[in-house]
């Protein structure tokens, strides 16, 4: 699981490293512990535990973490484990980023400037800003920095377990709670929650219309607005979401808006 999802981060940051490619490697794995074991207990599936999109990039289908489960993951999980899937889905962090975010100094942060700094735990150790917009974001992390103050720690990871121990940890804890959760759909929840927000339409995984051309006419027709125009702001709006989430490039949006 780990390793898949490190593959998970190579493609969304590797324009020459595709999730088909990652897809592939999985099977791979797959196929060599079938071998050893004479069975597929332990086989991993890349779309329904890792979540991957489809070998073209481009999801078809929304898999964001309901409400539902997500509150029931509040609800029944550690404070620890709790509190990461409500820094991912409100601020759309990775794992590790939300469970290495210092939330004491990302409030201070924010009540100076408006926007925290994600820079542990980033892929490549590229920092980046996230703008503070909504009470969400600011709940999840006032309980983060509550924490902190109970442990003493300036982070979510418990003092005694490493990153790698907590992760594990996390994944156990939150399949027991509920089996088809999967914590990267908290991260697909912010990127249609934001996208909505700023283009005021529906991504097209939420629309069920196909992604290109039929969502920039149907943005147009709901807008009021040119085709031109449609496409000009789906492009800048996926090139912010892009930034935030820590991709720089629009087109990975594809993995989570469609």
């Amino acid at each position: 699981m780990n390793y898949g999802e490190h593959l998970r981060a190579r493609f969304e940051s590797d324009v020459k490293f595709t999730a088909s490619t990652a897809r592939d490697y999985i099977s791979h794995i797959n196929v060599c512990m079938a071998q050893a074991r004479g069975d597929d207990k332990l086989n991993v599936t890349a779309s329904k535990e890792l979540d991957y999109p489809p070998k073209s990039g481009i999801a078809t289908v929304d898999r964001s973490t309901t409400l539902e489960q997500h509150q029931s993951i509040l609800h029944h999980a550690s404070e620890p484990v709790a509190l990461a899937a409500q820094l991912e889905r409100t601020l759309g962090l990775r794992t590790r980023e939300a469970c290495l975010l210092d939330s004491h100094k990302a409030l201070v942060e924010y009540k100076k400037t408006g926007v925290i700094t994600v820079g542990r735990g980033t892929k490549g150790g590229q920092p980046r800003m996230i703008p503070i917009e909504n009470d969400e974001q600011i709940t999840a992390l006032e309980r983060g920095e509550k924490l902190q103050e109970t442990t003493g720690h300036n982070n979510l990871v418990p003092v005694d377990q490493s990153f790698k121990a907590f992760q594990s940890h996390i994944y156990k804890e939150t399949k027991a709670i509920d089996p088809i959760y999967n914590c990267h759909g908290e991260r697909k929840f912010f990127a249609c929650q934001f996208y909505q927000t700023q283009m005021g339409v529906e991504a097209p995984v939420r629309v069920g219309i196909e992604h290109g051309r039929a969502h920039h006419e149907y943005i147009a027709k709901t807008l009021c607005i040119s085709l031109s125009e449609a496409k000009a702001r789906d492009k800048a709006v996926r090139l912010q979401l892009s930034k935030i989430m820590g991709h720089h490039r629009p087109g990975i949006t594809n993995a989570y808006l469609g």
